[in-house]
């Protein structure tokens, strides 16, 4: 396996904390959302950096509970054609207002990339295999005709802000 960095961000190295494993001092780690709404406090202090792993059927009210406690999300996908991952990283930027690290594990393929990172994904762990094929998918399209969970301009947007042209004349906005 091997990381692509969508976004640029330094990524976070983590462990994944097995079940009833206590998390070293200053260590970063991961454990999934059951484990965080359990933890008490002590754990929240000694862990360096905490993270959920989150399937796709986690519901979405129980990250309300812990996500300002998270330095970073890992959204694990069963299937390339599961999108409830999508929706959980869009949930978590725009509802939360999520800032750390959302990454992608699973089955997701090099066609998904632009989606992943267009729905807030920072990073993304796929086989060796498709390594260059994701590589390619992330300069296949330069702008979109929808907005992003960023709020990024469309291309529609920027072409109806700016207005037309139409036979010398300027298009009222």
């Amino acid at each position: 396996m091997v990381l692509i960095n969508l976004t640029g961000i330094q990524p976070t190295g983590f462990t994944l904390l097995a079940e009833g494993a206590q998390p070293k001092e200053g260590e970063n780690v991961a454990v999934t959302v059951e484990r965080l709404l359990a933890e008490d406090s002590v754990f929240f202090e000694t862990a360096g950096g905490i993270g959920a792993v989150i399937t796709t059927d986690t519901p979405y009210a129980e990250l309300d509970a812990i996500a300002d406690k998270l330095a970073f999300v890992v959204i694990e996908f069963p299937a390339f054609g599961d999108g409830r991952g999508f929706s959980l990283a869009v949930r978590l930027r725009k509802d939360f207002g999520f800032k750390g690290e959302i990454r992608a594990i699973g089955p997701v393929i090099p066609d998904q990339a632009l989606f992943l990172l267009r729905a807030g994904f920072d990073t993304v762990d796929v086989t060796d295999e498709r390594k260059a094929a994701f590589e390619a998918a992330l300069s296949r399209f330069p702008g979109f005709y929808q907005s992003d969970f960023g709020g990024q301009t469309s291309i529609a947007h920027a072409r109806h802000t700016a207005g037309h042209t139409i036979e010398g004349h300027r298009e009222a906005s």
